[in-house]
């Protein structure tokens, strides 16, 4: 698990745009799905299932590991780069050139265990977002949250084509947001303050439980289409202080329907799916809850593309039998509407996972559709 201090202080010097905007939290979304318009509730790989779609426990038929899954978003290297020069600073007015540079950074770990029926997921993250606003009264917005926790994932079956899971979490988090006003800025920038002093108002810690609620049709065949609803954060997962002056910020909940379809053939299979989330969040647009995509994946390669809140995505992945290699170019939308505030995105991960037939013959697991047997 990822030092929290160590986590912020690599990156609390990352400032951005002008407004102070929010996007649509969507948790826990994979970065092969992300390159395919982050639609992933109607095909999750195995190591996805407990925290993305519990219902399809019910079509698992072997036991699979995932030693290993770890996500690393693009932190703006350029924007580092110019940021560097910011503690030699004189004041508040020399912030100018750092104003409309947007930087969100963090990291995604976990691990997890899968069986018919029951699932486990074990992970951390830790994410960064700030942004100085306002030239002319400077404000600096700071959000920051480390969460580590497990979940447990069952599933029950209704026919051969329709199945309902539950899954059952608990988090610890830590961090919440602030904003330092004009005094603070300068305080910062003369070495009145540093990031240390900074970090202490990030103490805030405190412990949730929160479930997750899915329902699954699914067509018999290799060849099949999917329709699933899945409700995250049934009635919001909130958190009670366990140190700290407050509570840390609640995760809300996120009603998913999810539409989809897979072609399996010789040599290449294809996926293509479509997501309508936030279903009761009516106060966001609907053009910022749509997001669609398709994958094509060959022997050892898969290709993805995908429309995510009217952005185009991509997406590649490199299938090295136990080990995968995946890479997601994604934009965010920070406004009211799409096109309002777009923000580029890259988001890194490498996957080790493996799983173990009836026969306990050992058997790679690329989430898809080929099995490369080695004997014992």
């Amino acid at each position: 698990m990822l030092s929290i201090k160590i986590c912020f202080i690599l990156t609390v010097l990352f400032i951005g745009p002008v407004s102070q905007a929010r996007a649509l939290f969507n948790y826990q979304v994979p970065s092969w799905a992300l390159g395919m318009g982050g639609v992933h509730t109607p095909f999750p790989r195995e190591g996805d299932i407990p925290t993305s779609n519990a219902a399809f426990l019910s079509h698992v038929n072997e036991i699979s590991f995932e030693l290993l899954n770890l996500e690393i978003k693009s932190p703006g290297l350029e924007s580092i780069t110019e940021f560097q020069q910011l503690p030699a600073a004189d004041g508040a007015e020399d912030l100018n050139s750092f104003y409309g540079k947007p930087i969100q950074t963090g990291l995604d770990a976990r691990l997890s265990i899968i069986a018919p029926r029951i699932g486990f997921s074990g992970y951390t993250n830790a994410n960064l977002r700030s942004y100085l606003s306002n030239p002319l009264v400077p404000e600096w917005y700071i959000n920051y949250l480390s969460d580590y926790g497990m979940t447990v994932a069952f599933s029950t079956v209704f026919s051969n084509t329709v199945s309902a899971g539950i899954a059952f979490k608990r988090i610890t988090r830590t961090g919440g947001e602030i904003v330092l006003d004009t005094q603070e800025i300068n305080d910062y920038v003369n070495g009145v303050t540093d990031s240390a002093d900074i970090l202490e108002q990030f103490d805030d810690a405190g412990l949730g439980y929160g479930v997750d609620a899915s329902f699954l049709y699914k067509s018999p065949g290799d060849s099949s289409s999917v329709a699933t609803l899945v409700w995250k954060d049934v009635g919001s997962t909130s958190f009670q202080k366990t140190s700290g002056d407050q509570n840390p910020p609640a995760i809300k909940d996120n009603l998913t329907l999810g539409l989809g379809y897979i072609i399996k053939g010789t040599g290449l299979d294809i996926k293509t799916g479509f997501e309508y989330r936030h279903i009761l969040t009516p106060s966001e647009q609907i053009g910022k809850k749509l997001h669609a995509g398709i994958e094509f994946s060959l022997p050892l390669i898969d290709l993805r593309a995908g429309m995510s809140q009217g952005y185009t995505t991509f997406g590649a992945g490199l299938d090295l039998w136990i080990m995968r290699l995946e890479v997601a170019k994604f934009t965010e939308e920070y406004g009211e509407y799409p096109g309002q505030t777009p923000e580029e995105r890259l988001q890194l991960s490498i996957t080790m996972d493996f799983s173990v037939d009836a026969d306990f013959s050992l058997t790679s697991k690329s989430g898809k559709r080929r099995k490369l047997k080695q004997r014992r």
